[in-house]
Parts: C-alpha cells; sequence; structure tokens
C-alpha cells in the first residue's frame, strides 16, 4: 500500500488482498467508522499507458489564443534575433 499527498487528497493502492489496513488510514488522519468516497483517476490511468506527447494538447488550445501567439512570436522575431546575436556574438 501506498499513499501520496496532494493539497488535501490521498492517493491509496489497495493490498494485494484487497484491504487497506486500519493504521494506515488511521496515520492519514481518517477515523474508525469514517465514510470514504472512491473516485477513479482515468487521466492517470491514460497517461501511464501514453509513450508520446503528440496530440495531447490538441483541442485544449483555443485556435484564436494559438493564432495571437504565433502573431506575437512574429512580431518580435527580428528583436529577439539581435538579442541572441547581441548576447552570443
Amino acid at each position: 500500500m501506498s499513499t501520496a499527498d496532494a493539497a488535501g487528497s490521498w492517493e491509496l493502492v489497495v493490498g494485494p488482498d484487497g484491504s487497506v489496513p486500519a493504521e494506515q488510514l488511521a496515520r492519514l488522519g481518517v477515523a474508525l467508522g469514517a465514510h470514504l468516497r472512491v473516485v477513479s483517476n482515468p487521466a492517470s490511468e491514460s497517461t501511464a499507458a501514453r509513450k508520446s506527447l503528440a496530440g495531447v494538447l490538441r483541442d485544449r488550445i483555443d485556435d484564436a489564443a494559438l493564432d495571437r501567439f504565433d502573431a506575437a512570436l512574429a512580431a518580435n522575431r527580428q528583436e529577439r534575433i539581435a538579442r541572441v546575436e547581441e548576447t552570443c556574438g
């Protein structure tokens, strides 16, 4: 069994016999008789199987925001090049 603290939440891994020891729960401050809610985390399952980051951000970035970012990069391209040339010679 293992736990990982994350801002008021814990990750518990059920032991091979299917149990979560009471001592472990008590160490986390869970009192006997407390009601626990178990929530699956499909994101962790999908990232564990991921071998590549290609396409991860697809449909998560607004097209207009990406266009503004590209325009900003293009607008100061010469300035960035000049700064690198000054710094690196």
